[in-house]
This record gives C-alpha cells, structure tokens and sequence, in this order.
C-alpha cells in the first residue's frame, strides 16, 4: 500500500490517506473516519483538526481551514453532503476517486481533458443513452444530462464539463436512478461551482 493523489482538507489539517481506502463522515462534527482495506479486513481511524497521523492508515499535515474538501491532483472542490469518498479496489483504475451516495449514486472525476475531444455533439452519448438536459452554470461549465436503461431501470447520467484552462474541462460524471436523480445533479452542480485551485486555497487561507 501507498498513499494516493487524493486528499482532503479542512479544519486546519490535509488527510494523505494510503490506498485503498475510503473517507466518511465521522460520529461528530468536523470528524473524519479512514479506512484502509486489506485482505485480512479493514483498519479504520477517526480523525479530525487535532488528530495526528496514524502509521498505514493517513498521515496528517498542517492544511487549510474551512469545511472540508476535496482535493484532486491540483485542484480543490468541496465534499457533498451524502457521499464516500472511495479509491478505485483495482490499482490499474485511472480514476482518481469515486463519490458513493444514496441509491446507487455514483459521482467520479475524469481529466483535465483536451476540449476538442469534448467538442462533438455526441461525444458524451455513449450507446443506448439520450440527451434530456443541457445546462449551463457559472464560469461556463457545460452541464449534459443522459437518459438511459439499466437492468431494465431508468437511470440518469450527467456530465459537468468545467473550464480549467483555455483548452482543457475537468470533467465529472455522475449517475444514478431516474428517481433520485436530483441528489446527484445537486451534488456535481455544487462540486462544479466550488472548484478551485490547491494553491489559490492555500494562499487564501
């Protein structure tokens, strides 16, 4: 095991957890709780603003105030209320993390991603699914909500296309059943409006 490019944020502290691992909100306020998967089981630690690090499990250094967040490889966004935070089980999985909610709910970053790969109007369509929603939020970031049948259920998919250069969107995808659709589109919409850089938070803070 191996500490992982995610991290999160708050409270005057970053979390540097090893891998893989998940965080959840731990039993009281400003509280974190890590956990570390292995063959034999899980090791599990609650941490928090005072909390020093603990050897396999996270590794605590001095981080930003302020509720907590995400941070991604250079970027920062906040932590929707509702959601894990888990890292891929198979070390070949790209993906730098996955936000696990209610319902299947399912929210995960890709990228930054070159725009003309973004630019065709089907490009985000993958087989099977339709476009029911185009939106756009703040600072140009480019919301594609998919309609699409899974095990024989409607699910819905998002796509937030968020602006981080002049030629290139972080990207998150989201979905989930139709019907609890609007926890996702609340949660990616709040992740998108809130992204920001690691540094500029560190400057500020």
């Amino acid at each position: 095991m191996g500490h992982v490019f995610v991290r999160l944020a708050g409270h005057g502290v970053r979390l540097v957890p090893y891998w893989p691992y998940r965080f959840a909100v731990g039993p009281v306020p400003a509280t974190v709780e890590v956990t570390v998967f292995e063959p034999a089981g899980g090791r599990r630690a609650v941490v928090g603003p005072d909390a020093v690090s603990v050897p396999g499990v996270v590794d605590v250094d001095p981080g930003p105030q302020g509720d907590w967040r995400l941070e991604i490889g250079p970027f920062s966004l906040c932590w929707p209320q509702g959601f894990v935070v888990e890292s891929p089980s198979d070390s070949a999985d790209r993906t730098p993390c996955y936000l696990l909610g209610p319902d299947e709910a399912m929210i995960f970053p890709q990228g930054p991603v070159p725009l003309e790969r973004l630019a065709a109007p089907d490009a985000l369509v993958a087989p099977g699914q339709r476009i029911v929603d185009r939106r756009v939020l703040d600072d140009d970031i480019e919301v594609v909500e998919l309609a699409y049948a899974h095990d024989g259920a409607p699910w819905r998919q998002a796509h937030w296309l968020i602006p981080v250069g002049a030629q290139r969107a972080l990207v998150l995808t989201g979905q989930t059943l139709e019907a609890a659709s609007g926890t996702v589109r609340s949660a990616g919409d709040r992740m998108a409006v809130t992204l920001s850089g690691v540094a500029e938070l560190g400057a500020a803070g």
